[in-house]
């Protein structure tokens, strides 16, 4: 949002006066660029990382990740077991616990919450990632809406076992994931209703929250503003006082706020920036490799994506190498796979070479020699400034040098490009995906049950593999299905993966107990400022 960006540079001055960053020390007021406005704030519907930063503000789940990003510790549970068999998972919950308006945390409110996640009226596109919860997929599913036949139980107040219907590694990952995060039931019950996507109970002095802070305020397209949360269980060891988080999607004024003392942190940093801040071993530059995976996604229900052949000819035009040297430089690695190499011990194989050659012959038997026919073809993305659209520009340049094909890019605003992508109105669609960090995560976008299905595949290959996956009895066929699935993808080119993202951002020296790590998590509890 350039015009607040702008509003807040003027506001400093001309003159060496005091700015925002400075009376943000002395009060204890952080100030944070956060690149979209969020959609809502229902973290059950939530899949941004720009608005997964806010509600890890304001939700606190069962679990969280350790400050490394390497380690599941306790967060609402102080404590857990799991069974030799790994089918049952008993969860011991803080009894100091309060939700922000005094009432207790209960075993109760977690399995109200998770069973809003599988309501198929809400359709929560995190359900998939607890389908291996034992009557999970058939309830979300509609297959058997008896919520007593999901195992999620409440053995007493503050005690809630999670069953299994077979051992998935990767269960602590999705409770730490803020989709997964409890809300207070009588709240959306008073205002709207749980069995809704969002309502009025997000409103500042209406949502009730968990968390270290409570929602003061929010201004669209403005900030939206969190405080210390007095009844936290953990209150006495959150130091800010409040959190301000800004909407900056222009990323080249945001780096021109964070300069003029306007911003405590950057969510990113542009490309040419990056180079002068790395040359200059700039203290304030941190970058580091995250777990998101940026790709294609090909709507194959909508020719001409329907043909296999046009689909991997799109692929295979794009020479990922020279996409990230010229849109991204630092800030990317080629991806040649879903799944980021070394994701829980995972090194898939590199499925998706640059090959122009094959790609044009391709296209010639689907019936579009060198373009010739081809119809009017749009890509989607988020947002029209930054290193997404940079994307989207050298993509256009490399199907039309290889295949003779014109493609319209069509940027939307954060919200439309949400709802666009849900209802599959597109043709492609540039996306990334931050997942939890396991393979099945960024897989499950191939699974033809799964809501995260964003390409509207159905190949019974893949979610043959994809179970497989899912109940492999040991580490090495494990290992051994994952791959296929990936082979499956690159096969179908269902998904093209174009790159992974590495976080380049700008942080004040200001800021201390800030932890970088590949997980895109942040613990604001931790986080204190000195001037």
């Amino acid at each position: 949002m350039v015009l607040i960006l702008a509003g807040l540079l003027a506001a400093s001055g001309c003159a060496r006066r005091s700015t925002t960053v400075d009376e943000g020390n002395r009060r204890g007021v952080l100030h944070v660029g956060n690149k979209d406005e969020p959609a809502d704030l229902d973290p059950h519907i939530n899949d941004a990382v720009s608005t997964a930063r806010i509600l890890a503000a304001l939700f606190e789940g069962l679990v969280q990740y350790s400050d490394d990003g390497q380690n599941v510790v306790p967060a609402g549970a102080e404590r857990w077991e799991v069974s030799p068999d790994g089918l049952a998972y008993t969860f011991h919950l803080r009894e100091s616990a309060r939700w922000s308006n005094g009432a207790p945390v209960t075993a109760q409110d977690y399995r109200d919450s998770f069973m809003r996640i599988l309501d198929p009226r809400v359709g929560s596109e995190a359900a998939g990632s607890a389908f291996a919860i034992r009557g999970a997929r058939e309830f979300a599913m509609g297959r058997d809406p008896d919520p007593a036949k999901v195992g999620i139980r409440v053995a007493d107040t503050h005690t809630l076992v999670i069953e299994l219907g077979h051992p998935a590694p990767y269960l602590l990952n999705v409770l730490a994931w803020s989709p997964y995060y409890p809300l207070y039931m009588p709240s959306l019950d008073a205002n709207g209703g749980r069995r809704q996507r969002g309502g009025p109970w997000e409103r500042p002095g209406v949502l009730v929250s968990n968390g270290a802070f409570t929602l003061a305020e929010w201004r669209p397209n403005a900030f939206v503003r969190v405080v210390r949360n007095p009844a936290y269980w953990d209150a006495a060891h959150v130091r800010l006082a409040e959190v301000r988080f800004y909407p900056t999607d222009d990323e080249a004024s945001e780096e021109r706020a964070f300069r003029a003392g306007q911003l405590h942190m950057t969510y990113g940093l542009p490309k040419t920036k990056m180079d002068a801040y790395e040359k200059a071993a700039s203290p304030e530059l941190h970058r580091v490799p995250t777990q998101r995976t940026n790709f294609i996604a090909f709507n194959v229900n909508q020719g001409p994506f329907s043909d296999r052949r046009v689909r991997r000819a799109f692929s295979l035009a794009v020479d990922r190498e020279k996409l990230v040297h010229a849109a991204l430089g630092s800030l990317g690695t080629a991806a040649h796979a879903m799944a980021r190499p070394g994701t829980a011990g995972f090194f898939p194989r590199d499925r998706f070479p640059f090959d122009p050659a094959l790609a044009a012959r391709l296209m010639a038997e689907a019936g579009y020699p060198g373009g010739r026919g081809f119809p009017a073809t749009e890509l989607t993305l988020n947002g029209n400034t930054g290193l997404v659209l940079s994307v989207a520009e050298v993509l256009q340049q490399m199907w039309a040098q290889a295949l003779g094909v014109h493609v319209e890019l069509r940027p939307l605003e954060f919200k439309v490009y949400l709802s666009v992508d849900r209802d599959k109105q597109f043709q492609i669609l540039l996306e990334g995906y931050s997942p939890f960090p396991d393979p099945h995560d960024i897989l499950t976008f191939g699974a033809s049950d799964d809501p995260n299905n964003d390409s509207g595949v159905a190949d019974p290959e893949y979610d043959r593999a994809f179970d497989a996956s899912d109940r492999a009895p040991d580490r090495a066929r494990r290992q051994e299905a994952l791959d296929r699935v990936e082979a499956i993808n690159a096969e179908g080119t269902y998904y093209a993966p174009l790159y992974y993202s590495d976080r380049g951002m700008l942080i004040q020296p200001s800021v201390r107990g800030w932890h970088d790590h590949a997980v895109a998590s942040i613990n604001w509890s931790e986080l204190h400022l000195e001037p």
